[in-house]
């Protein structure tokens, strides 16, 4: 019996792994566009910082992929990619500030398998650390407004709150372990109000403080926060919203939003697609690179979840059908004529245009077969013929149509790929 993936990871075949390359294109260059430099961290990091109190939190420390290597140290897969960032900065205190980054790899965390939910998942982070500022937050947000724009989506949603607006709001009521309402309120979403409701009252929370807090973390309307509560917080957002004003459409203050982490210190962030997924969040967490040795010193950042981004434009049918990365395939009519082939795959390859030939010694019909199985947009057809002449036929193999191509003008096959690629971005965007 063939072996199988580990339970929650998975297999990404070409077909999507090209998606996922051009999503992560679309990021880099809008990440790079503002600012933000590329940055790695180990896989892998000290049990001791994965476990930290205050940093991710108990629920998450359950989660985490835990072993001990040859010389019995202890050590954890890293489950998010703030932390390792924390721990660099705590380690590096004199970096320039403010550190602008981005960072784009898979964490790992034991979680229950499920839709869009994996053990193994791929994030996108950006991050700023060393500004106070509400500014720093909105750079984040302008460039992933961008990102999602340019992707293709209309109607996505950035639900925004602030953890000190709640924070007041819950202290107010006299309940003092804040974060223990954090965990419940966290899960709203997912197990509804009466569950929640249960929960509080487990932890011995009035009747009269839970329906108080269900009907606050309710609100929408900042306007309308103001009137149950007076917060520094609620001034953060209302910056952060004029910064924002030319995405107005595509934000949602939404006092039910917490993060699940327990680091955030102020602003947090929620983005989700037209269709409710959440697929990305983050927040400030001024607090975290002190609990990890360094300076007190504010960051905030956010982070996309790929695998799922990529799996809502697979529904929505918002990628372009294509199956290789390969756009020409160039086609040999007999052994006779493989040189010349493998020097015109050359010379296409040295224009940039992905190309390939055959490698199975395969008649005519069959290559054909093969670029169909592929779905290789272009072939170019070789023969003793044609190199006789200098001039060969291209065939979309989509549409039918040929084009008579001079083999020493191959700038020319350049420039059909690329107006069909420009064609098919323009569908997978409608």
């Amino acid at each position: 019996m063939p072996f199988q993936t580990p339970r929650g990871t998975r297999d990404i075949e070409p077909e999507e792994m090209i998606r996922y390359e051009y999503v992560l294109s679309v990021i880099k260059k809008v990440f790079e566009k503002y600012g933000f430099d590329p940055f790695d961290t180990p896989a892998f990091e000290d049990w001791a910082l994965l476990s930290a109190k205050q940093g991710g939190g108990e629920e998450i420390k359950q989660e985490i992929y835990y072993f001990k290597d040859k010389s019995d140290r202890e050590l954890g897969l890293r489950f998010d990619l703030t932390v390792p960032l924390c721990r660099f900065v705590a380690a590096n205190p004199d970096i320039p500030k403010p550190f602008r980054r981005y960072q784009i790899g898979k964490v790992w965390r034991y979680d229950k398998p499920g839709a869009l939910r994996w053990r193994e998942f791929l994030q996108a982070d950006i991050d700023i650390v060393g500004s106070e500022s509400t500014e720093a937050e909105a750079e984040y947000l302008l460039a992933i407004c961008e990102i999602f724009s340019e992707l293709g989506f209309r109607d996505f949603v950035i639900r925004i709150n602030n953890r000190k607006i709640t924070e007041d709001f819950v202290k107010a009521l006299g309940i003092k372990n804040v974060i223990d309402v954090f965990r419940s309120i966290d899960k709203l979403e997912k197990i509804g109000a009466k569950a929640v409701e249960k929960e509080l009252t487990e932890k011995g929370i009035s009747s009269a403080s839970i329906k108080r807090i269900l009907e606050f973390v309710q609100l929408k309307d900042i306007d309308k926060v103001k009137k149950q509560i007076s917060s520094e917080g609620i001034n953060e957002i209302e910056k952060i919203l004029a910064f924002l004003a030319d995405y107005k459409k595509n934000l949602q203050v939404d006092m039910s939003l917490v993060r699940g982490l327990e680091y955030y210190t102020g602003p947090v962030f929620e983005i989700a697609t037209g269709a409710g997924i959440s697929v990305g969040g983050g927040g400030r967490y001024d607090n975290l690179i002190e609990i990890f040795g360094g300076k007190k010193t504010p960051a905030t950042g956010i982070s996309i979840g790929i695998d799922r981004l990529v799996a809502v434009m697979s529904e929505k049918k918002m990628f372009p059908a294509i199956k290789t990365a390969t756009k020409v395939f160039v086609v040999s009519v007999s052994e006779a004529v493989k040189k010349n082939v493998v020097d015109i795959v050359k010379n296409l390859r040295n224009l940039s245009i992905p190309a390939e030939f055959d490698l199975m010694g395969r008649s005519l019909s069959k290559q054909l077969s093969y670029v169909n199985s592929r779905e290789i947009p272009f072939v170019l057809v070789i023969g003793e013929k044609e190199l006789a002449s200098g001039k060969a036929k291209m065939r979309d193999m989509t549409s039918g149509k040929e084009t008579d191509v001079w083999l020493d003008k191959l700038e020319d096959v350049k420039e059909i790929v690329a107006s069909k690629d420009q064609a098919n971005q323009a569908r997978g965007n409608a």
